[in-house]
């Protein structure tokens, strides 16, 4: 069985969101790595000249989410010695027992992402990777199929397919790192998720509401999941009452901002929060529909006074 698994996060920035991830995991007693580099090489470089833009974020973003590959493809042929590993992003809190549950949850795959359930008959063909191991040769063979997605035809197509289910249901996203995470390890095999519970402990998929692997899985206080800490560990509570230590809390977005009454234990302060930050995240979606809706209503309008040629 894999133990003492290194964690690492790919981030360039020293903030205090990388600082809270750095000293959770000196609590947790976990070994975890930082790549700073931006220098992603000419494999990267590759990438960039083919890349093509389907997404609501910005270009610019989503190269740099891109990037953290080539850089670990690098830090691995520059430290043979690396095996396997567990990539996390810096909003991430690690609590005790988090590289030995994985350890014994990812047995013989090359990757575990994190995923949700697709519910009401719609999937945006995701995989996170918040918190994800990988062997070197999966991160190498991934790095390939990136590659190979954006230079073909075919893997163009395929792309530019999801990003129109997008745009027919009015929602933000498109095509990301997290597409490619989805396609890849359904091609091979390597699509068991990192957040599905075993033995009463789970990997948090996104701190904000209930949903983990399935919907309405845990109960939320306020805005997330309702967390309490004892005997130096933290649990959450499913929706059948039974108490689940959670080892990784993902604080995705703005809800970076709880982050630091999680690690300190103020729970309630994290409800009060994550709360407030759904109202305004609920009002912004409401916005982009509703932007959305208008847009198409102006274009079908333009489409039907435009002139008929002769």
């Amino acid at each position: 069985m894999k133990s003492s698994l290194p964690f690492i996060v790919v981030e360039d920035r020293q903030n205090k969101t990388l600082a809270l991830c750095r000293e959770s995991a000196v609590l947790a007693g976990e070994q975890l790595f930082v790549l700073a580099q931006t220098d992603a090489g000419a494999s990267y470089e590759r990438f960039c000249k083919s890349y093509v833009h389907l997404s609501s974020n910005s270009p610019e973003f989503e190269k740099i989410c891109f990037r953290r590959y080539f850089l670990l493809a690098q830090f691995l042929e520059s430290n043979p010695e690396v095996r396997e590993f567990v990539l996390i992003d810096s909003d991430v809190l690690l609590f005790q027992g988090a590289s030995a549950h994985i350890a014994h949850l990812v047995g013989r795959a090359d990757f575990s992402g994190s995923a949700t359930q697709a519910g009401d008959g719609w999937n945006p063909c995701q995989i996170s990777p918040h918190v994800s191991y990988w062997s070197a040769s999966g991160l190498r063979r991934f790095v390939a199929y990136v590659l190979d997605s954006y230079a073909t035809p075919s893997g163009r197509r395929k792309l530019r397919e999801i990003a129109a289910r997008f745009a027919a249901r009015g929602v933000r996203g498109g095509v990301s790192d997290m597409t490619l995470l989805y396609l890849w390890a359904r091609t091979t095999g390597n699509d068991a998720p990192i957040n599905r519970q075993l033995d009463a402990t789970v990997i948090d998929h996104n701190i904000n509401g209930g949903q983990n692997l399935v919907p309405r899985e845990f109960k939320v206080r306020g805005g997330a999941k309702r967390v309490a800490y004892r005997d130096g560990k933290a649990w959450l509570t499913t929706e059948g009452g039974e108490a689940t230590r959670v080892v990784a809390l993902h604080f995705q977005g703005s809800a970076k901002m709880a982050m630091p009454y999680a690690l300190r234990g103020h729970m309630h302060t994290v409800a009060a929060v994550t709360y407030a930050l759904q109202m305004a995240r609920s009002a912004k979606n409401k916005a982009f529909r509703a932007a959305t809706f208008a847009r198409r209503l102006l274009d079908t309008r333009s489409v039907a006074h435009a002139p008929s040629g002769k």
